[in-house]
């Protein structure tokens, strides 16, 4: 069936996270204009009616009940755009909640894939219970008193990340770190916080860090029908060889281009271009993929990133992340570029996406 027929006599509303703050850069991390953008022109192409409804946690229940309201009248449904983690005020899981309870028919990841993957500890335990490839991990105690030793248990070099943390926010190129001093200078970075935003309300961990090739994967679907899921082939992103090892992964200055504390690559340089990786890759990412999203009972949709290991090329899975950011723009986010070498529309996807919000609410 065509997708505009799919969706015929369904009135759309996008939720989009929206919050009050006064800094310029975390206004920045949480401008939307581009997404409005795009999903103006998808529902275009679907030529369905659509209502673009900002949100915020002081006013959720307001709006959504005003969304209920309308799908008394009318078939309705709901984009939630909201992945925020809510310590420091960005919507997220209570939008989840409040669109169960009214039992509207939703997109997006549902309670406990949201809350699962909001925090990697938690998200980690998953991985070690259920046997998922991922770096050697360990909490941070929040006096450090367990950092003496940490690098005989886990290995060298360690990445030492906050539980919390979205768009690589807490995490620069010092967090990878070869010895316990900087370590310990590293975690009382993270306890100060970014620009008043709170990094750790979840505690801080180190993980191995994993040298060697990087991979993204997209998924849409629930764990419960793991034949329906919609697998995207991955892509491959590829790091500016003039950077050393240690330093070729997403730190928030260079992936936002803030520059506060790194320095730009230079005007004719770039941080990473993306690839498909060869075929006969594809195999062994999918499986774990799909065991990924599986273990950690994944709906709606998820982006998963894994690492390939230079010395031995075993997988390892970083992070799943549900409500991931959804883009056609490879600038903005990675899935414009799974969506080049997959063939598909960002059209494509959000009808995917909405189709599967459907078919959930019917089961």
């Amino acid at each position: 069936m065509r997708a505009d027929r799919l969706f015929e006599g369904y009135h759309i509303w996008v939720l989009a996270p929206s919050i009050i703050n006064e800094d310029a850069n975390i206004n920045y991390y949480y401008d939307f204009a581009q997404s409005k953008k795009e999903y103006s022109k998808v529902f275009q192409e679907l030529n369905l009616n659509w209502t673009w409804q900002d949100i915020r946690l002081d006013n959720y229940k307001v709006i959504i009940q005003k969304v209920k309201e309308d799908a008394d009248k009318r078939k309705v449904l709901v984009i939630n755009l909201c992945d925020g983690d809510e310590i420091n005020q960005a919507p997220g899981i209570s939008v989840v909640k409040e669109l169960e309870v009214q039992k509207l028919c939703y997109t997006g990841s549902k309670e406990y894939f949201y809350d699962i993957t909001t925090s990697k500890i938690p998200m980690k335990k998953v991985f070690d219970q259920y046997k998922v490839s991922t770096p050697e991990w360990e909490v941070i105690k929040e006096d450090g008193s367990n950092i003496r030793g940490i690098f005989e248990r886990l290995g060298t070099p360690l990445i030492v990340k906050p539980a919390v943390s979205g768009g690589s926010m807490g995490l620069g190129t010092i967090n990878v770190v070869k010895n316990e001093e900087d370590c310990s200078n590293v975690l009382h970075k993270i306890n100060e916080g970014y620009r008043g935003w709170n990094l750790t309300i979840d505690g801080v961990f180190a993980e191995r860090f994993i040298p060697g090739r990087e991979f993204t994967t997209l998924l849409v679907g629930s764990y419960q029908y793991p034949e329906n899921i919609i697998y995207y082939s991955p892509i491959e992103r590829v790091f500016n060889k003039a950077l050393p090892v240690t330093e070729q992964f997403l730190s928030f200055d260079r992936l936002w281009e803030t520059y506060e504390e790194e320095t730009s690559l230079g005007e004719d340089q770039f941080l990473y271009n993306y690839y498909p990786p060869e075929p006969e890759l594809d195999e062994a990412i999918k499986k774990l993929s799909i065991d990924t999203y599986i273990a950690l009972q994944g709906t709606g949709y998820t982006r998963i990133d894994i690492r390939m290991d230079e010395i031995n090329g075993k997988l390892f899975v970083l992070e799943a992340n549900a409500q991931c950011g959804l883009s056609e723009d490879e600038n903005y986010t990675s899935i414009g570029a799974i969506l080049r070498v997959n063939n598909k529309s960002f059209t494509e996807l959000i009808s995917e996406i909405m189709n599967d919000a459907i078919i959930r609410l019917a089961k």
